[in-house]
């Protein structure tokens, strides 16, 4: 039975320690897992231009929430659930559907992060000028060498080989969402993350609406998916003529074909079996055309970390494969040097891909 109120010793350490910005919400099955509370906040105070009122991740099926619950660490497999828990290896080789269903196993209001969430986080985090960093160079910051982690394999920060990702939660202040010793770790670099409610289905974006990802199917034929028109930025069906796609410049079958664009129309397929479109600047160059052009689609792409919402000056990447159904992975990896972080786009992957840099992370609302 999920325990949500019960003041054990360990919660209430956790939540005086941090102030109230952790707790530990325990599972279906009894397991503990330490979760930052997330208060929801509006597109006014945090990304002007964006719109008004509170954010898609605080509504899930047309309700407004307070607040939403989120792993503080990378999660970690235990009797079928998925947890978020300190110093541990973070589970990898899952593909989309186990860390899926390894979400739910936790019970009632549990699941599978989703790409609503961590735009939320992403947005909030540039707003407070908390730029990224993580395990992006085999156990340190590439860009702050000095900045490092405890790799799961005791190997030396820096060099490559072995098992480069670190134990959640052991880099310094500055890898946490809000460079806080209580802020939520490893969002950048480590392990790319699975997050549900986003994909790519030959080249046109579709999104799960608002929060409706932590309950909705999120199958290959779910019923819950809309695609985006680019004129407008409304939610229409799949399929439906003028929906955001993302295309290549040029048809490249090494897959590198420069700087994806939106369009109404897939022009070049991007890349064949084995390839990745690797991307530099996450759309930066469409920044200025698209807010003077299509200012709906804009305001819906970028509330959901699929445009800037401004130039950071940073040169996050865009993966892409613009051929059948790609799910969403974010973040990075500790090989991704500076092209990783909370902007960073990985839509090249089916959702049956597993491998030991591919991981997930549970959250929870209410």
């Amino acid at each position: 039975m999920l325990t949500i109120i019960a003041k054990d010793a360990l919660r209430a350490r956790i939540e005086k320690a941090s102030g109230g910005k952790q707790t530990v919400l325990y599972t279906a099955k009894g397991q503990p897992s330490h979760m930052n509370i997330v208060p929801g906040w509006r597109l006014e105070d945090i990304a002007p231009g964006l719109g008004q009122g509170l954010h898609p991740a605080f509504i899930v099926d047309g309700h407004e929430k307070r607040e939403f619950f989120y792993g503080s660490y990378a999660g970690t497999l235990s009797d079928g659930e998925l947890l978020s828990l300190p110093d541990m290896p973070a589970a990898c080789r899952l593909d989309f559907d186990m860390a899926w269903q390894a979400a739910r196993a936790c019970g009632q209001g549990w699941h599978l992060s989703s790409n609503a969430e961590r735009a939320a986080l992403m947005l909030w985090s540039h707003a407070q000028g908390c730029a990224s960093h993580g395990n992006t160079q085999f156990g340190q910051d590439a860009q702050a060498p000095g900045e490092k982690g405890v790799r799961i394999d005791g190997g030396a920060c820096g060099l490559d080989g072995g098992e480069p990702a670190v134990l959640t939660g052991s880099g310094p202040y500055s890898w946490r969402h809000d460079h806080s010793p209580h802020g939520i770790a490893d969002l950048t670099g480590n392990l790319w993350e699975w997050q549900t409610g986003l994909r790519l289905v030959d080249g046109e974006v579709q999104v799960i609406p608002d929060n409706n990802a932590v309950h909705a199917s999120a199958s290959a034929d779910s019923r819950h998916w809309k695609a985006i028109c680019l004129s407008d930025g409304a939610l229409v069906e799949p399929g439906t003529v003028g929906t955001a796609k993302l295309d290549a410049p040029t048809d490249r079958k090494d897959g590198n074909a420069g700087l994806p664009v939106w369009a109404e129309k897939i022009g070049n397929r991007n890349g064949m079996a084995g390839s990745n479109a690797n991307s530099p600047g996450l759309l930066d160059a469409a920044f200025d055309a698209m807010r003077a052009d299509a200012f709906g689609a804009f305001q819906r792409l970028a509330m959901l970390g699929l445009a800037p919402h401004a130039r950071t000056g940073s040169a996050e990447q865009v993966y892409l494969r613009n051929y059948g159904e790609r799910i969403f992975l974010s973040g990075g990896a500790w090989y991704s040097g500076a092209m990783a972080g909370q902007r960073t786009l990985c839509l090249s992957h089916p959702r049956g891909h597993a491998s030991t840099s591919v991981g997930a992370r549970p959250a929870f609302i209410l």
